[in-house]
This record gives structure tokens, sequence and C-alpha cells, in this order.
């Protein structure tokens, strides 16, 4: 199956090193994927991002193939556009918030899951006792809803090997969001 990659980057301060949000569609269809409610979900979520963050989602990007990994072509969409947090300025390198996206796929005798992380948030975020503010987790579930209903969002799973051709991809079905803070030791591209 042909899917979409959209690669949101992250800058500014209280950002290390490459950081990017990578969201799967289906791309089975002729089109782009719905760059718009992608923005729309981070730009209802900015007030949780540290002032001067900014979150650019790309109105273009590659199709992959999903058993492979191949780059089968581009996509170009429109609505793209950079979303700049609008919380206080402090926050705390490598800490934030946690999206498992759940799906009804099954790769290896065991259920397929994806991971969003949402990092860094800015102070006012987070309880006194060290967990997710409540406002913080109602903004979470509600960007995570807006990606979910956005339409044609997945989850892929890598080849095992390289040059390997037992990558999948399923649609995602539901999502978990804990009153838990999330710790980021690595993005990948």
């Amino acid at each position: 199956m042909k899917l979409h990659r959209l690669v949101c980057t992250w800058q500014g301060g209280g950002v290390q090193g490459n950081a990017v949000t990578v969201l799967h569609f289906d791309g089975t269809e002729v089109g782009a994927p719905p760059v718009a409610a992608v923005k729309s979900a981070f730009d209802n979520f900015k007030g949780a991002l540290p002032l001067g963050v900014t979150v650019t989602i790309p109105s273009t990007g590659d199709s992959i193939d999903d058993a492979t990994g191949t780059l089968e072509g581009v996509w170009s969409g429109s609505g793209g556009g950079a979303i700049t947090g609008t919380g206080t300025a402090v926050s705390a390198a490598g800490v934030g918030a946690c999206i498992t996206w759940l799906t009804g796929g099954i790769v290896n005798g065991r259920k397929l899951r994806g991971r969003t992380f949402l990092v860094p948030l800015h102070n006012s975020t987070y309880d006194s006792d060290g967990t997710l503010a409540a406002g913080t987790v109602t903004a979470v579930n509600a960007f995570a809803a807006a990606l979910l209903a956005s339409g044609g969002f997945g989850i892929w799973h890598r080849p095992t090997t390289v040059g390997g051709s037992d990558g999948t991809s399923s649609s995602v079905l539901a999502y978990r969001v804990r009153d838990k803070v999330a710790y980021l030791s690595s993005r990948r591209d």
C-alpha cells in the first residue's frame, strides 16, 4: 500500500537536535494528506507549546511503499505553514506528552501501535506532582482526536531488515493519552 509521509519539523527554544513529528496517511487514493487538518490540530494545541517553539507543517512530502519503505513519488497539497507556541518561554528539555496510537494490525504476534511525542511543553502544563495538568491532558486528547478525525491516518511498521519487504501499515482506530510525563531520549527521521 502507498503511504503519504508528512514530516512536521520543530524548532526554537527547548527543542534539541533534529526534532520531527512523522505522520503517515493512506496514499492509495489520489490526493494529498489532510495538511490543513494537521495544521489546525497543531494550531489548537499551540497554547501548550513554549513561546518561541515553532512547528512547521509542510505542503509537500514523500509517498512510500509500506512493505519496503521505497520512495514511490511525492505528494503536494495546500494548507501547510508554521504554528508558534504561545505558552510561557520556560520549558523542561526532553519532556512532554505522548499519544499512543492503537490499530487493528498485528505484526509478529503483537498489536501494531505507534507513538507521537509532543515535546517540549511549557512549564505551566505540569501539575505540582510532576504529572500533566488536567488541562494539558484535555488539550492532548483534543489534538489526538483531531488527527484521528482527519481521515486516512495510519501507523507504519518499517521492514525488519535492510532491503526487506515485510513492512506494513494499519489504520489508527483509537488512541490513549496517559497522565504521565513522557521522556524523549531521541527522535528518528
